[in-house]
């Protein structure tokens, strides 16, 4: 119980699906360019990941092999709809300025293997919690990537002018995927500290 629960927790720092796992990089990289952008990216996150492994550990056990992926595609894109509603509550444009980066996160490699090769395996209260912790690590990063692009690039956050633009070009996916590279390599370094420390604690007991 102990492990699974440590697995999980682990998507949202150690684990990442974007930092550590190298997944839905280039996402990030072209559509997470201001906070609004990353709220977008994040609610879709949501609908196309959490909704999708519940149906992968109850009825996708039931679907015959081949088929599970297609469904599992199919559902995610349907979720899009409540995403999409959601998003415009809270503001009527973060969806739109987002492109097509929201929609293809429905049909990314997230929701459908993680679907396939984890939630299946789980009860649903497991798989609900993987998706979420998995989602928890999908926003960090982009908050923290939309963030930084939007101060960068234009001197604001959420649209509010703080200061001076400071680096324009921060905002162009060719920077999008230098700034991950920096976050990944600052997750991997501190990935390599608990390692020691925990290396550590074993030869010394």
């Amino acid at each position: 119980m102990k492990s699974e629960l440590k697995e999980s927790l682990g998507y949202i720092f150690f684990k990442n699906p974007v930092l550590v796992l190298g997944l839905i990089i280039g996402h990030l990289a072209a559509g997470d360019t201001n906070l609004q952008n990353a709220a977008a990216l994040s609610i879709t996150f949501f609908f196309v990941t959490v909704p999708v492994m519940l149906f992968a550990s109850t009825i996708g056990k039931k679907i015959p092999a081949g088929f599970n992926l297609v469904c599992y595609a199919l559902f995610s894109a349907a979720m899009l709809v409540p995403a999409y509603s959601l998003s415009g509550s809270i503001s009527a444009t973060i969806f739109d300025s987002s492109g097509i980066y929201p929609a293809l996160l429905a049909v990314s490699t997230v929701p459908i293997i993680y679907s396939s090769k984890i939630a299946e395996k789980q009860t649903p209260i497991k798989a609900i919690f993987s998706g979420l912790c998995i989602t928890a690590g999908f926003i960090i990063t982009a908050v923290i990537l939309g963030a930084a692009r939007e101060f960068l690039g234009s001197g604001s956050l959420w649209g509010f002018k703080l200061a001076d633009a400071i680096y324009p070009a921060a905002k162009l996916p060719f920077w999008g995927f230098i700034l991950l590279g920096f976050m990944a390599a600052i997750v991997n370094w501190i990935k390599e500290i608990f390692k020691k420390s925990e290396k550590g604690e074993e030869e010394g007991a």
